[in-house]
């Protein structure tokens, strides 16, 4: 979508991921092994926050991915893919356990202009609840996105 299409406080719905036994040890084998070494301990298996957080970027990617199809699909113009500056206030209220199906969310907390005419800047806020109706994961984020026309 371009700058101009999208509205603050709109909501999109990014899908689910659901996390299997087998997903949380694969990620933990490969990215974070103390969710291994807990368990061996005795603690219950959790899955690691940044598998949490990988999960929700990739739901966007996949989203996006679809608008764009959707886009293209009509003949309409493909907005430039712009880059995000970051994100803050990362935070996993409630653990991830295994069985455990998250559906995420951004939703659209403000935009702005900046001092580059062909780009806006979007503030979305990204969630994950669990099938439980408890927040597992919460983000703020920023990106450039890509204005219809050149503002001056």
């Amino acid at each position: 979508m371009f700058y101009e299409d999208i509205r603050v406080g709109e909501s999109t719905h990014l899908g689910s991921t659901t996390f299997t036994r087998a997903a949380i040890v694969g990620y933990a084998r490969e990215f974070d092994p103390r969710v291994l070494a807990r368990e061996r301990a005795g603690e219950i298996l959790i899955a690691s926050g940044l598998h949490i957080a990988a999960a929700a970027m990739r739901r966007l990617i996949e989203t996006r991915k679809a608008m764009r199809a959707a886009l293209a699909a009509s003949g309409e113009s493909l907005p430039e893919l712009g880059v995000s500056p970051g994100f803050r206030d990362m935070r996993w209220p409630h653990p991830v356990h295994d069985g455990d199906v998250v559906a995420f969310t951004m939703n659209t907390v403000s935009k702005r202009e900046t001092s580059k005419p062909l780009w806006g800047l979007v503030a979305n806020t990204i969630r994950g609840f669990n099938q439980r109706g408890e927040e597992v994961l919460v983000f703020s984020s920023v990106a450039l996105v890509a204005r219809r026309t050149a503002q001056m």
